[in-house]
């Protein structure tokens, strides 16, 4: 019974990761806009315009807790969250054609 665990669990995860691909497909977009300039020469300025996304994510997936753990080990007194999730969107984005 031991060994059928891991496998329901694994099974799980195959199934929440292909969910959000079942039931209406996503649309594709035409490719990234060409006005858009790549994330790391954005992040890399000095003064950056920004704006606010306001997002709640899942309690059970613990992110806030993993960023805190993240930045203590390793040795980061700042984590500038909003630029991990600008990196993390715009590789969504770019990777669905938006």
């Amino acid at each position: 019974m031991k060994n059928d665990v891991p496998r329901a669990r694994q099974e799980q995860n195959v199934q929440s990761q292909a969910a959000p691909s079942e039931g209406t497909p996503w649309a594709q977009g035409s490719g990234r806009p060409k006005d858009i300039p790549e994330t790391a020469v954005i992040l890399n300025q000095r003064i950056i315009a920004r704006e606010s996304l306001d997002s709640s994510v899942p309690t059970a997936l613990k992110l806030k807790k993993r960023i805190k753990r993240f930045a203590l080990d390793n040795e980061l007194d700042h984590l500038p969250i909003g630029d991990i999730v600008s990196v993390a969107l715009d590789e969504w984005l770019t990777a669905r054609g938006f």
